[in-house]
């Protein structure tokens, strides 16, 4: 998990984009990617949740 942390976001996205869950769609994989990263990096769910809103 200390790997993890080293990494933005986007970086392990694009590291784990091609070889975790290819059998759903890309931005379904992203997402799920996203919620593992802030979940490893200890990211609030509340706090996530007001982030994607606020896109």
């Amino acid at each position: 998990m200390a790997e993890v942390k080293k990494v933005t976001k986007e970086k392990f996205i694009e590291n784990h984009i091609g070889v975790l869950w290819q059998s759903i769609k890309e931005g379904d994989r992203k997402k799920k990617l996203s919620d593992v990263y802030d979940s490893i990096v200890g990211k609030p769910k509340q706090e996530v949740a007001a982030a994607e809103t606020s896109k």
